[in-house]
């Protein structure tokens, strides 16, 4: 069944930018004003100020004639959700295998630009209602692939985070302070392994790994589920099995060419 329009929510300067973008990719090479104007039936003063502010960006690009088409701006955006996607189809069956073994749900997460951790992708583990219901973005200074995202930062972006991001505690464990978190960074860096004990929600433990390429961080791995039931299993077994799935991903064959995050 179709969404329901609703007139109503509608942004009009943004419905006629999503036309034009639309009418650039439908027709190669370049167009003039006057052609997308009389095509869509949209004012050329209008259509010429959506094109100047999309050039702005580089979202289009104007040849010598005062003609348009798409610009590189979409590049970015296109590489980005490929990766995405193409990640998550060589990395899921390496992560439904940890998770039917471990019987713990495995989490693979990239930082953002606002020093978030966006979780990607999730493969369930045994029914838990807490782990099934988690925002997908935490704070990096509670979350294991967080940590393992703030201990691979250089000196200066690592100040920066600790000067503008305010501590607010998720629960009791919370780390609040700067010299706690930097004392356990050290030890995350040392063991490519990092921990969230019930830091960012009570009952749920998180303990994570990173995936390198040519030394680099590229993504995180954890496996989640329930304190006591991670505990029961052996937290010494929890620990080498993300670490161990750390190194699969990492030996996939042309992960190198897809991981530009």
């Amino acid at each position: 069944m179709d969404k329901q329009v609703k007139s109503e929510y509608i942004v009009p300067m943004l419905d006629k930018t999503l036309q034009i973008l639309d009418y650039l990719r439908q027709h190669t090479g370049y167009s003039r004003i006057a052609e997308i104007s009389n095509e869509l039936d949209i004012p050329k003063g209008t259509v010429f100020r959506i094109l100047y502010t999309l050039s702005l960006a580089n979202f289009v690009t104007k040849d010598k004639e005062d003609r348009y088409s798409l610009g590189v701006a979409f590049i970015n955006y296109g590489s980005t959700l490929k990766n995405e996607w193409d990640i998550l189809t060589l990395t899921r069956p390496l992560m439904e295998e940890a998770a039917k073994e471990i019987g713990e749900t495995i989490n693979i997460g990239i930082a953002t630009e606002n020093k978030d951790i966006i979780i990607l992708d999730s493969i369930a583990g045994e029914d838990f209602f807490i782990a099934r219901h988690l925002i997908p973005v935490t704070p990096m200074y509670c979350s294991s692939i967080g940590k393992i995202f703030l201990s691979q930062m250089g000196e200066e972006e690592l100040e920066d985070y600790l000067e503008n991001q305010e501590f607010v505690p998720k629960t009791i464990s919370t780390i609040t302070s700067k010299e706690g978190l930097l004392k356990e960074l050290e030890e995350v860096r040392e063991k490519n392994l990092a921990f969230d004990r019930e830091e960012y929600t009570y009952g749920l433990t998180c303990v994570g790994s990173g995936v390198f390429v040519n030394d680099k961080l590229q993504v995180g791995i954890s496996i989640t589920g329930p304190t006591t039931r991670l505990e029961h299993k052996g937290m010494k077994r929890i620990e080498e099995r993300v670490q161990s799935l750390a190194k699969e991903i990492e030996e996939v064959p042309g992960l190198g060419n897809l991981l530009v995050f």
